[in-house]
């Protein structure tokens, strides 16, 4: 029997996050065929190559694009740029697998998803957190009914600094290319991640920002908020680029049977404290990937290349990106009027 042939992947960007973790899992991916990659930057390109071998390069996507006959595409540009190349990659025939937040408004954001459904192919956004380990256990636990129901949740995400994670990344700081600081650059992540864990949806958000260390931008470095969700109960989304020696990342959910604690106890991931009978339980799982690993291996391409082929279900279409980045939005609302701002139902 003919082995079936490999899904030919193209790589739009080969920054930090793409040597990270697009570039290793799409090698490493039994689907996948990486085929080519487009950058412009010599410097993110050498490391790339020595890293990775010689691969056909680009320095622009179209052409990359019109050259390559490719089945899927990730797209790691910074954020200003990420509809125009989705729609370009799209309208090329490609599955696109978008890093987050997936755009800069919610008018991009449905031109991508009317763009995908019209050319019947797979938008995925790259919300890792989902595939974490410790966050799918935490998702089993939760399903189970351990907890009961979330009466309250609180989630962190905070480290130094997108310039120690990117040194190059100078777009990070600038609001018209990033859109915002570490409401998007993390707050993001943790925003998919209560939808995800929780089922709940987000009815309305307050939040603060403030610039403390990184005076030479204009987007904050730190951001406070609270969400309202459609059930009435209530929660706290903090992220920061101020965190020093450490790196924060965790989320408690207090539920009417006990406490999860994810990520918060060092060397213990998953943690459950239930009242009824009065235990500890400790769940055995790897812990939360951190900006200091060179490489992380969470699944995110092998579940990209299986939803194109239909063996599994994409765990974060397009939609799911979209209510994530409307959350953020509704923050950054809040934050420039000092208002309380509403989600659309």
């Amino acid at each position: 029997m003919a082995r079936k042939a490999k899904l030919r992947a193209g790589v739009i960007g080969c920054g930090k996050v793409a040597r990270t973790l697009h570039i290793p899992e799409y090698l490493a991916c039994p689907d996948t065929e990486l085929v080519a990659w487009c950058e412009s930057d010599p410097q993110s390109l050498a490391e790339t190559v020595a890293r990775y071998g010689e691969h056909p390069t680009y320095k622009d996507y179209p052409g990359m694009l019109a050259a390559e006959k490719l089945d899927c595409v990730s797209v790691c540009l910074p954020n200003f740029l990420h509809c125009e190349a989705a729609l370009a990659a799209l309208e090329a025939g490609a599955n696109v697998l978008v890093e987050k937040p997936m755009a800069l408004t919610l008018d991009e954001a449905d031109r991508m998803i009317a763009a995908a459904k019209r050319r019947r192919k797979v938008l995925m956004v790259s919300q890792t957190q989902r595939f974490s380990p410790v966050h799918r256990r935490a998702k089993e636990a939760l399903d189970s009914g351990i907890l009961g129901k979330i009466l309250h949740v609180a989630t962190a995400f905070g480290h130094p600094g997108p310039e120690g994670w990117s040194p190059r990344g100078k777009w990070f700081f600038r609001k018209k290319q990033a859109g915002f600081g570490s409401m998007a650059d993390l707050g993001i992540h943790k925003a998919d991640l209560l939808r995800y864990l929780t089922g709940k949806e987000v009815a309305e958000v307050a939040a603060f920002v403030s610039r403390e260390e990184k005076t030479h931008t204009d987007v904050e470095d730190n951001f406070v908020s609270i969400l309202r969700f459609t059930d009435g109960t209530v929660g706290t989304l903090t992220t920061s680029w101020t965190v020093k020696g450490m790196e924060t990342n965790y989320t408690y959910l207090y539920g009417e049977k006990g406490t999860l604690a994810i990520s918060v106890i060092p060397d213990r991931p998953l943690v459950a404290f239930l009242n009824n009978p009065r235990c500890v339980i400790d769940l055995p799982v790897q812990a939360i990937q951190n900006n200091l690993e060179d490489t992380w291996r969470l699944g995110v391409i092998d579940n990209f290349a299986a939803s194109i082929l239909g063996k599994e279900k994409c765990l974060v279409p397009a939609e799911e990106g979209r209510k994530a980045l409307e959350i953020i939005l509704a923050a950054d609302e809040s934050a420039r009027t000092g208002k309380t701002v509403k989600l659309k139902k």
